[in-house]
């Protein structure tokens, strides 16, 4: 199942979808008239989905669900499949918050075979330039694994991530590489009385950072910032 949010695609996109699903003169439709055929359709599925007891596939405000086969989703416009694998290893950083960032790699057949016959292992050895401090170290993974989230100081500086074989002897062999990614500041720290007299502004950020669940990861951010609040309000005093 893949869901769309309907309201964020083109006009192409929509007609492609609007196709899929049966909807005559689909190419003499508006934007706004396949949007509109869209959801009465779904919200009619779900109805009937809800009175027979099955389970409501919407989980989330403004998506709607497509449901149609892998071929029909490479179909719509600007859609390519994926190979199944890369024929270089290589390693990305993406940035999540100033205090994540995700790693995503693979590792070519060659250089997985390679490492595993030798009895190696792999890690990713993460290096931070942070204000004139340098910081390594590194994070064991499988050779199952293809992704994961970093831990970043905010500041002034880079973080880069190698991915690296290990082998029983100790010696090291770097696969790829990553583009530095910069470090950056969090907005709140240096602007936490605009959050400490709007009550609107603290729920919206503790929402966007809160857990499906409700709870609250370990974010040092919002940690420091609670810190600095008690502080000010002399609750450790």
């Amino acid at each position: 199942m893949i869901l769309v949010n309907v309201d964020s695609l083109s006009a192409s996109e929509l007609r492609s979808i609007a196709v899929q699903e049966g909807f005559a003169d689909a190419d003499e439709l508006s934007r706004e008239e396949i949007i509109s055929l869209l959801e009465e359709k779904y919200e009619e599925e779900d109805d009937k989905a809800l009175q027979e007891g099955e389970p409501n596939s919407r989980y989330m405000s403004g998506l709607t669900d497509y449901r149609d086969s892998g071929s029909s989703v490479e179909a719509l416009p600007g859609v390519e499949a994926l190979p199944e694998s890369y024929p270089d290893t290589e390693i990305h950083l993406i940035k999540k918050s100033c205090s994540w960032l995700y790693a995503f790699w693979f590792v070519s057949q060659n250089d997985s075979d390679r490492l595993q016959d030798a009895g190696g292992s792999l890690s990713l050895s993460v290096t931070i330039e942070n204000s004139g401090r340098h910081e390594e170290y590194d994070i064991p993974v499988s050779f199952t694994d293809t992704e994961w989230n970093v831990g970043i100081p905010y500041g002034r500086g880079f973080c880069r991530v190698a991915l690296t074989g290990i082998y029983p002897d100790g010696s090291r062999t770097v696969l790829a590489v990553s583009d530095p990614e910069d470090l950056i500041d969090s907005y709140w720290l240096s602007h936490r009385e605009e959050m400490r007299f709007s009550d609107s502004l603290y729920r919206v950020y503790l929402t966007l950072i809160s857990t499906k669940e409700g709870g609250l990861p370990g974010n040092p951010v919002l940690r420091e910032i609670i810190e600095m609040f008690r502080k000010e309000d002399g609750a450790d005093e």
